[in-house]
């Protein structure tokens, strides 16, 4: 008979496809279907280390301004007289209790502690 069964072992191990091996005459028999082939991992290199820096800067400078903005622009006149809630007397007086004060430069304290601890904690992996 021209035809002949072979083992379901053998067809198994004949139609299993690794990432790493393409098809073709020298690893046996060609596969019917597509194969995967992924590119190898790249290491990262160093333009996205100095934008990480980069962005380190840019962030603990922006968290630092506007921390120091928040601490301090409360206890200043500009608070309190301030033109744009001239028409609006309620939220006038409920800005200028010192617990919404307080509270204002609570959130400016937090915003630099925050900047101050992203700087402290940075670290960037060994060179390689």
């Amino acid at each position: 008979m021209a035809w002949e069964s072979k083992p379901t072992a053998a067809l198994a191990a004949e139609s299993v496809s690794y990432f790493g091996e393409a098809p073709g005459p020298d690893n046996g028999t060609p596969h019917a279907g597509p194969v995967l082939v992924m590119p190898p991992l790249k290491q990262p290199k160093r333009p996205r280390k100095w934008l990480q820096r980069l962005w380190l800067v840019v962030f603990v400078l922006f968290c630092l301004e506007i921390g120091i903005i928040l601490t301090v622009l409360p206890w200043t006149r500009l608070w309190s007289d301030n033109s744009l809630l001239l028409s609006y007397p309620g939220i006038r007086e409920f800005m200028g209790h010192n617990f919404v004060r307080g509270l204002v430069t609570g959130l400016g304290l937090v915003d630099i502690w925050m900047g101050v601890a992203e700087a402290v904690t940075y670290r960037e992996s060994p060179r390689e």
